[in-house]
């Protein structure tokens, strides 16, 4: 579990997003994380992450610590699958 956790927060760093890496379809881009962070922080914040409606959707769940951001870990805890945040 550990592994694939560091194999996630390093794609999304990377500016790989998960939902690409597990091979997701359709016409809309899917928006990675640093497509996302704008300033380069290395946190997406509520107002950046409105970019992409599912991100948006999420943000406040995945926002596990409370902080107001989406680190790279949160941000790959982002379900692009669930057709509720579609």
């Amino acid at each position: 579990m550990k592994i694939k956790r560091i194999i996630l927060t390093t794609c999304a760093v990377a500016g790989m997003s998960v939902a690409t890496l597990a091979g997701a379809q359709g016409d809309e881009r899917v928006l990675s994380f640093s497509d996302l962070d704008v300033d380069s922080d290395l946190r997406i914040s509520a107002t950046e992450a409105r970019a992409d409606a599912v991100v948006g959707a999420q943000f406040v769940e995945r926002d596990t610590n409370q902080d107001g951001y989406l680190d790279a870990q949160e941000f790959a805890l982002i379900d692009r699958s669930d057709k509720d945040y579609q």
